[in-house]
């Protein structure tokens, strides 16, 4: 309200005409002032385009346009996000906003300043419903939903994964802002987001452009100098295993998966292109390093692992051998496997690359909603092949004909030595194979997982349970429980991130001491189990194999393996990492023989009980220093760092014990009046420095060096260190313009090679050191020592030279690949124990033998798209393998004890046999060529027909000719059918070499083995009851010449459908009452039938042993 003042009151004249136009002015100029201000903002104008810059680069840059001051807290720009911005021409005011619009930051201006500061509380908050909701829907190839799918904010931390349904729902700051999705196997695909979206991903079949691990960090196959191949949770997932590497079978170039039986946990040896060791350490020193989440893991059977390092005994007997360290590890929780297999991808693990190495990575949570999947199954195995053996008819005929003839001296059978004619029934008849062998084992499992977080913090937790019986009579079994957890934490700017992983794991096997397979073959047919009063038969000195089923074997066996990696980023492209691992194996197995289950024939007096413990610690600090930068024309990628580990095996106690007073104290060693303990402990100390320079100039040149110093506690004063490397380069020639996007069939091509050596230090520790044993005479009271080996402060490492060519292809836009590899490895400076003559009082020392054996072959690997539409898809993979064994030179080989064990310029596993050359019509039994012109025809020596010392010649080896796998996925919308057959051209040793005994002995044998053997000449001679040094020697002794003749050599060749998976994904109108959004029904199978000439129980494991079992199962899983 305005008061006015008249004259007639004395007030100023004009007073209020003056105080409103000096008002109106005030505001009029106040106005002018701030228009200009503004306008002067409005008139800087900026035009910059700039990729993944930080800040500071961004304002510099602004700051040389417009001449604007810009005043900000370093520390609060060094945790921004980098910047991806391209505008032309825009106002000053409208690029600070686009720069600092995912940022926890604000701006003003001032006086042609700029002031950047943080953005308080009330605007975090109102900011965040500022940000606007992407909802999106993501295709497969086939258009169906695709789950699991990364998706992220470019330029932010804000990311999430596509839900079952293939949905996702994400905020950005930015009204239309470039989102990044992403997922193994598939390209990358950025698009501009909008409110409602959908994304067809498009598979990238080649799989060139996937990450893979290598040794000391991660590359592409694209850009890969080495040789190495791998496999993915997806087909591990795919295949009913208890055993990670039963995954790898038919699946890998240059990699050969046997299993020794089919029993639960038995042992499988895993050769990466050929054998390179020789000696009594041969078989030892071929096993390849295992690498976990970057900690070394056990390579020798667990139930070894201390005496493998000790000279203080043996492990226990059990039914399945030598225990696979691979058993205690969940298939389920394995990522991918990779492995490496020449120099430039073994030489970073230098003294311990020589054989191979396989990385193992375990799953790691992702960024993306909290998923919870739960997977159980149930199932049943079968031996799938039985062989078949003589009849009872036909062996009592054979067994009365033996005793007649006895070839020169027929004999009266007795109750004693023939309870099979005098005693057993007649008639009688048990499928002793069906009856021990032809149970079904019955398969569960159920896996649990928890995974989910963001960009900066995941998780992964897992747990399972395995059960799974055997196919022997009884409730006989192997269990497994276990957790893993993985953490992944990052810091906001990204520079610092942590990663935390535990896997820990325990299992009992339960198991017969015996594979009873043996006695399943080789038993009378008429053999009664049982007497009539109901115990068990032990007539004629035959063990009844019904007494290893009362005896116990209880093996139980934990795990646990943890990593904590960090790594800091301390200037761009400079990383600091640093690795801390540890792993513990320990296994305490109690085996007890009560005396019922003791042959009374051999007059035991008490049941025996053996009680073993030992374990292995393992620790290991790995510091790392990575450098990156673009450095001329190409990126440089440098790799320093260092190893240091520390194993100790210790076997607290091994104790045999015996005399008990009953069999209800066998677990009570106290109650025992015999007991032998032995005890050992071994440290394994190992250090190193490594090194790594990768240079990719244009990616199209590629040069890879690695380097590695190391010193191990297992050789001599003299020679602990070694040096070890390699030099690998690539070309990739379709990157060439004369090349490059001229043929639209041609995709891709690279040319790779390698050379390099590399070590093995797989030896027993202390071998350099000389070794002594309790004298058994006594002096003054007190036992002394005698030395039994010699100390070599010489002994060193065994060295490998690596030779690497490979071509890598790829056509029709990468929908068929091919990757060929030629190789050859020389392997030199042998680990061996070296025997000594009788004269020098020492068995032997440890030593370097200068013998050479070579592996050289050729693998190919293809892999291709055949079919792709949106219903419809098929795709497969072939590999087929070569390698050429043989030992190379071999010094004064005639000089030493392998003169009788190796040929030089023959593979180092060969067959040395007899040559049958038919009957002799002088002795109407087998005859056999005499190279030497010492045994006669009769008598052939056993020395070396090469070497003129024996009649023994070299009929092939044992090594496979070649070996593969063809593996076919066929998908139809929600249902998928994967199968795969594997392939292998061998020789092998049919039952003959594993039947000692001739027709009409007290053992039975295959149908096959007999009636072959009795087609060759007359019953009179052949058939005998006679053993070495009784009456009928000359046909026993026959026979066993012809068991380890050429006439055993066979055709072992197989191919196997190794596996088969269908799985079908429910409709979502189907599960949509239930809390599950995906459920997916599979069936799968191994081993499910072979086509082989083989006439044995199995042409992979040969031999009289439970052979490789069929399985079924069928499943559920449920992702919430």
């Amino acid at each position: 309200m305005y008061k006015f003042y008249p004259n007639k009151l004395g007030g100023p004249s004009g007073r209020v005409q003056k105080i409103l136009l000096i008002m109106r002015v005030t505001t009029f100029l106040l106005l002018a002032a701030m228009m200009q201000v503004s306008a002067a903002t409005l008139a800087q104008r900026v035009t910059i385009n700039q990729k993944n810059a930080n800040l500071t680069d961004v304002f510099k840059t602004i700051r040389t346009q417009t001449g604007y001051d810009f005043i900000y807290d370093q520390d609060l720009i060094s945790k921004s996000f980098p910047v991806n911005i391209n505008v032309t021409n825009a106002a000053l005011s409208e690029v600070l906003k686009r720069c600092l619009s995912n940022q926890s930051l604000t701006f003003t201006i001032e006086n042609k300043t700029v002031i950047i500061q943080e953005k308080s509380l009330l605007d975090k908050v109102t900011g965040y419903f500022d940000h606007i909701t992407v909802t999106g829907t993501v295709l497969d190839e086939r258009g169906q939903p695709f789950p699991g799918v990364s998706v992220k904010v470019k330029g932010t931390n804000r990311s999430t994964a596509t839900g079952n349904n293939g949905k996702f729902y994400i905020s950005a700051s930015d009204e239309n802002p470039t989102l990044v999705l992403s997922y193994v196997g598939y390209k990358t695909i950025e698009v501009t987001a909008t409110a409602i979206l959908t994304v067809n991903m498009v598979l990238d079949p080649a799989k060139l452009d996937e990450i893979m691990v290598i040794g000391y960090g991660t590359t592409t196959r694209r850009f890969s100098t080495g040789s190495q191949v791998g496999i993915s949770a997806k087909d591990i997932e795919k295949q009913p295993v208890t055993n990670v590497l039963q995954a790898l079978q038919g699946r890998m170039a240059g990699v050969t998966i046997v299993q020794t039986n089919g029993l639960p946990g038995a042992g499988i040896n895993v050769q990466i292109r050929g054998a390179n060791a020789i000696g009594l350490n041969g078989v030892k020193a071929n096993r390849p390093l295992y690498i976990i989440d970057g900690v070394p893991y056990l390579s020798e059977p667990i139930n070894t692992a201390a005496f493998a390092s000790s000279q203080s005994g043996a492990a226990l007997p059990s039914a399945e051998g030598n225990t696979s360290p691979m058993n205690t590890i969940n298939p389920s929780d394995i990522e991918s496997i990779e492995v490496l297999k020449d120099a430039d991808a073994t030489a970073i693990y230098g003294s311990r690359g020589a054989n191979g190495v396989v990385l193992i990575t375990t799953k790691k949570g992702k960024p993306g909603r909290t998923k919870f999947n739960v997977n159980a199954s149930t199932g049943v195995s079968n031996v799938s092949h039985f062989v078949e053996t003589v009849g009872t008819e036909q062996y009592l005929a054979l067994r009365r004909k033996a005793f007649a003839n006895n070839t020169t001296n027929p004999a009266t059978p007795t109750a004693t030595t023939a309870p099979d004619l005098l005693v057993w029934d007649q008639n009688g008849y048990t499928d002793f194979q069906r009856y021990m062998l032809g149970n079904t084992a019955h398969t569960n499992d159920v896996t649990a997982s928890l995974s989910g977080g963001n960009e900066l913090t995941n998780f992964f937790l897992s747990g399972t349970y395995h059960k799974e019986g055997n196919v022997f009579p009884g409730d006989q079994g192997y269990q497994r429980g276990g957790g893993k957890l993985n953490l992944n934490h990052a810091s906001l700017d990204q520079r610092f991130n942590l990663s935390l992983s535990a896997i820990y794991s325990t299992d009992k096997n339960n198991i017969s001491t015996t594979d009873l397979a043996t006695w399943a073959y080789s038993l009378a047919p008429n053999f009664p189990l049982y007497k009539a009063d109901g115990s068990l038969n032990w007539d004629g000195f035959t063990n009844n194999p019904l007494g290893y089923l009362s005896q116990s074997n209880d093996n139980r066996t934990s795990n646990l393996l943890t990593n904590l990696a960090l790594k800091y980023n301390v200037l761009k492209g400079l990383d600091v990492k640093a690795s801390l691992g540890y792993s513990k194996t320990d296994m305490n197995q109690v085996v007890t023989r009560p005396l019922s289950s003791l042959n009374p024939n051999l007059n035991p007096t008490s049941g025996t009980a053996n009680y073993t413990y030992n374990y292995t610690n393992n620790y290991i600090v790995e510091p790392q220093i990575t450098y990156t930068n673009k450095i001329w024309k190409g990126t440089l990628n440098a790799l320093v760092g260092g190893t240091y580990q520390f194993k100790q095996s210790k076997l607290p106690y091994s104790t045999s014990a015996s005399g008990f007073t009953s069999d209800d104290f066998l677990r009570t060693v106290t109650a025992a009046s015999i007991v032998s303990t032995t005890s050992s402990s071994v440290d394994y100390k190992y250090a190193s420095l490594f090194g790594r320079v990768n240079y990719n100039v244009a990616d199209k040149y590629i040069l890879n060096v690695n380097f590695r110093r190391d010193g191990s506690s297992r050789f001599g004063p003299n020679n602990k260190f070694g040096n070890f490397g390699s030099v690998g380069g690539a070309w990739i020639f379709s990157e060439e313009k004369l090349l490059k996007d001229k043929f639209s069939w041609f995709s891709f091509g690279k040319l790779r090679g390698s050379y390099g050596v590399v070590g093995s230090d797989d030896i027993d520790n202390y071998g350099y050191l000389d070794t002594y044993t309790a004298s058994t005479y006594v002096y003054a009271g007190s036992t002394g020592l005698n030395p039994s080996r010699l100390p070599n402060p010489d002994y060193k490492w065994e060295e490998t030279k690596k030779l690497d060519i490979g071509l890598d292809l790829a056509f029709f836009n990468d929908r068929l690949s091919l990757s060929a590899s030629y190789y050859r490895n020389r392997t030199s400076n042998q680990l061996i124990n070296l025997t000594t003559s009788a004269q020098a009082g020492f068995t032997g020392y440890q030593s370097n033998l200068p013998a050479t054996v070579q592996n050289s072959g050729w693998e190919l690997s293809i892999s291709s798209t055949n079919i792709r539409n949106k219903d419809f898809s098929w795709s497969s993979s072939f590999n087929i393998s070569q390698n050429h064994n043989k030992l190379l030179s071999f010094p004064d080989i005639e000089k030493s004890s392998y003169f009788a064990t190796y040929v030089v310029g023959n593979p180092i596993s060969s067959y040395y046999l007899y040559q049958y050359a038919g009957i002799n019509p002088a002795t109407n039994l087998p005859s056999f060529t005499d190279f030497n012109s010492v045994g006669g025809i009769n008598s052939p020596t056993t020395g070396f027909a090469a070497t003129g010392r024996g009649d023994r010649y070299y009929a092939g080896t044992s090594y496979p000719k070649f070996y593969g796998g063809l593996t076919n996925t066929f998908s139809y919308k929600k249902l998928t059918l994967d199968f795969t057959f594997q392939f292998v051209k061998q020789q092998g040793r049919s039952l003959l070499s594993s039947s000692f005994y001739p027709p009409g002995y007290f053992s039975n044998a295959a149908l096959s083995i007999v009636n072959d053997y009795l087609a060759l000449g007359s019953p009179d001679y052949l058939v005998s009851a006679g053993t070495r040094g009784t009456a009928g020697s000359a046909a026993y002794l026959a026979y066993s010449y012809y068991t380890g003749s050429d006439a055993s050599l066979v055709d072992a060749s197989f191919i196997r459908l190794k596996n088969v998976s269908l799985s079908y994904v429910l409709p979502t109108k189907w599960i949509s009452k239930t809390n599950a959004p995906n459920i997916r029904v599979y069936a799968q199978g191994q081993n499910l039938f072979t086509i082989t000439n083989y006439e044995g129980f199995d042409p992979e494991s040969q031999g009289v042993a439970t052979p490789p079992l069929r399985t079924l199962i069928a499943g559920l899983q449920f992702t919430f």
